[in-house]
């Protein structure tokens, strides 16, 4: 008896697994639930990255500022005598 070529599949070749409808569905979700949370994760790492760029920038120019600034004095206290 021979087998057409479409019977025989090519050596090394794995042939195509065929998803039930359950498991189209499991995959589909998946597929879904993997989207969001990458989404998810992409826009706290954009947000976390701007927002350590703005505090480190204000941090620059806080240290700017104080560096310019004349350091300030210290005011002598004065004591008061006791009155008797």
């Amino acid at each position: 008896m021979k087998h057409s070529p479409k019977q025989i599949p090519a050596v090394g070749v794995k042939p195509k697994p065929v998803l039930s409808p359950s498991e189209q569905k499991n995959l589909a979700t998946t597929l879904a639930a993997t989207a969001i949370i990458n989404d998810e994760t992409a826009k706290w790492e954009n947000k976390t990255a701007r927002l350590k760029a703005l505090r480190l920038a204000k941090e620059a120019a806080e240290q700017t500022d104080v560096s310019t600034r004349a350091p300030a004095t210290k005011s002598k206290t004065v004591r008061k005598a006791k009155a008797r």
